[in-house]
């Protein structure tokens, strides 16, 4: 009875609640770029036939660009030792050019049906996968009945939880364990999101430790420096260290500009989100920094003394992070949750972020433990950022004891993969 009236009132209140965000969400589509690229899959109109469609496919469900470049890590990983073909969803326009563009073969890339009554089902009914696999929380309750209903297992992978989100589940406990009832798997990052998921009700027999498929460098693409991108750099920098504003928010571009500015480096400013290109510049400008934009792909003649480089693009941040002497994470100094740091570690440089690191609790205590990362609230960003660039020995033995710590989590696609084996009853 609980189940039927969570399921009345869940699907009013969202259907209301979609129908008055529906206007702004596709404004922010077509900001984002989301118009031409298949955005009614969304609402369960497709543009490729139904015959043409692959079938028996391994359906992943991925929604920030975060999220799809993990799916995008797992899916090289499963289809190079398990073949076959699958299907990755995502719901926002950068995360669909994200997971088009790295044109993996034998992936079909499809916008994630909104969760409506009988849209999910629609989109498992045209792809009849033999599991779906949902990275990190992501999970909708039509969508996991659906599921139910055709028989799809569904595991969960790389899932992770924080005190704040444990204690927001346990509040309605009920809830919650029916939410998780729909999982067959659950593969987590470490030992304590063990204890966190059993107190909200997932069964203890579905969870498996398998470690962060984010912090797996053992399966991570080996890179050489980008060429193109170091020597845009060269000819921006004239001399100075690299000093990289990774994933910023609003009003963190020209706080650690600025600080490099004063520590004697050269701001690298990747923003989270590229459509903000405009403000990011208008704000750098206020404050003198002449922008250098990689949209424009034009390096100007004269240059001022104050340049920053602005990388508004998506999915270059990888390339972008090897060739910074000090990688700066943005979210942590004016928003909170901060952005993943394990990137910056994986390329050997050193990291340092603010004090607003809550989304990253487990990963920064693990790199903290070693010595291996710094952090710092917006007054000293300066004065630390500066330590760094003076002192590269040191930060460089940092960024040792960090790799090493992350040594913990290699393997951790592979174990994955075995999860699903598993689950799914096929040899491992």
């Amino acid at each position: 009875m609980k189940a039927f009236l969570f399921s009345f009132c869940y699907n009013i209140l969202y259907t209301v609640g979609w129908l008055v965000t529906l206007p702004s969400y596709l404004l922010k589509q077509k900001r984002r770029g989301g118009f031409g690229t298949g955005l009614l899959e969304r609402f369960g109109l497709y543009r490729v036939s139904y015959n043409r469609e692959p079938k028996g496919v391994l359906y992943v469900h991925a929604v920030s660009v975060g999220e799809v470049v993990l799916a995008l890590k797992f899916l090289r990983a499963w289809l190079r030792e398990r073949g076959g073909s699958a299907v990755l969803a995502t719901s926002t326009a950068t995360g669909h050019a994200t997971a088009v563009s790295a044109q993996i073969p034998g992936v079909r890339v499809i916008y994630a049906p909104f969760d409506l009554l009988g849209l999910p089902g629609r989109c498992f009914d045209r792809f009849e996968p033999e599991a779906i696999v949902l990275v990190e929380a992501e999970l909708w309750p039509n969508f996991a009945r659906a599921a139910k209903v055709r028989g799809i297992p569904m595991a969960m992978i790389n899932a992770r939880m924080s005190a704040r989100s444990e204690s927001r589940y346990r509040a309605f406990k009920w809830i919650s364990k029916y939410y998780f009832s729909f999982l067959d798997a659950m593969g987590v990052q470490d030992k304590g999101d063990v204890r966190r998921f059993e107190s909200v009700g997932v069964r203890s027999s579905i969870i498996h430790v398998t470690g962060s498929i984010k912090f797996d460098q053992q399966m991570a693409e080996r890179r050489e420096a980008n060429a193109e991108f170091a020597s845009i750099l060269d000819k921006l920098k004239r001399g100075k260290p690299v000093v990289l504003a990774a994933s910023t928010h609003d009003g963190e571009e020209v706080l650690i500009a600025e600080a490099a500015r004063k520590a004697g480096g050269f701001p690298l400013i990747v923003p989270r989100h590229a459509e903000r290109r405009h403000a990011v510049v208008r704000e750098l400008e206020a404050q003198g920094w002449q922008c250098v934009l990689r949209t424009d792909g034009e390096i100007p003649e004269t240059l001022k003394d104050h340049v920053c480089y602005i990388a508004d693009t998506t999915g270059e941040l990888r390339d972008w992070t090897a060739l910074a002497d000090v990688a700066v994470i943005g979210k942590s100094f004016l928003a909170d949750g901060g952005q993943n740091p394990a990137e910056a570690v994986a390329c050997g440089v050193p990291v340092l972020t603010g004090p607003h690191m809550e989304n990253f609790d487990a990963l920064v205590q693990l790199l903290e433990g070693v010595d291996g990362i710094a952090r710092c609230d917006e007054d000293r960003l300066a004065d630390v950022l500066k330590e760094m660039l003076d002192n590269p020995l040191l930060a460089h033995a940092q960024s040792s004891r960090a790799q090493v710590a992350l040594k913990a989590h290699f393997g951790a696609t592979a174990r994955t993969i075995r999860m699903i084996c598993i689950m799914l009853k096929i040899p491992v």
